[in-house]
């Protein structure tokens, strides 16, 4: 079974599971994140661990990737994730994929100077696509795969957040 046999079956699957039981298509994954010296960082979720950092001239050590590089990182793999999905699902044969994402910043904000908005100021995806398909057989699954990408949204619509804060070592 190639890749892409592999990927449309293990989502007809899941289709199938969630369509007859959405509760087990429902779940909750917590990240956690340390400090383990000045600015550098211990992510942590299951069994994954990381590094994450600023640069020396950000006041880290430069021990890892910054925060904005997993976010753009999340968000490119995501999607590239998702047109590997939908282009699998459609039994489209894929020679290359790739995704670019650019993100414009402020880092001003960062320092809460007055007036500068610390989050991204745009950002903007790109896909660079070799496929068995003529762009108008292309362009409904990439929609689809866009309309269903979860970070395209964590980036693109508000969420719901909440925060607390606990005086004292996790328990």
């Amino acid at each position: 079974m190639d890749a892409q046999d592999h990927i449309r079956n293990a989502f007809s699957r899941m289709a199938h599971v969630f369509a007859k039981k959405p509760e087990a298509a429902q779940d909750t994954s917590v990240m956690r994140a340390r400090v383990v010296e000045g600015l550098h960082c211990e992510a942590q979720e299951g069994d994954w661990r990381f590094s994450i950092d600023m640069p020396v001239e950000g006041g880290g050590i430069g021990a890892g990737p910054t925060p904005g590089v997993h976010g753009r990182a999340a968000l490119a793999s995501c999607l590239a994730i998702g047109y590997s999905i939908f282009l699998a699902r459609a039994g489209i044969g894929v020679r290359s994929l790739e995704v670019e994402v650019a993100a414009d910043y402020d880092n001003r904000g960062l320092l809460g100077m007055e007036g500068v908005y610390p989050a991204y100021l745009g950002v903007r995806h790109t896909l660079y696509l070799e496929a068995d398909a003529t762009p108008e057989q292309l362009e409904p699954v990439l929609a689809e795969a866009r309309r269903c990408s979860p970070y395209l949204h964590v980036f693109a619509d508000p969420q719901p957040l909440q925060g607390s804060v606990v005086y004292g070592p996790r328990g």
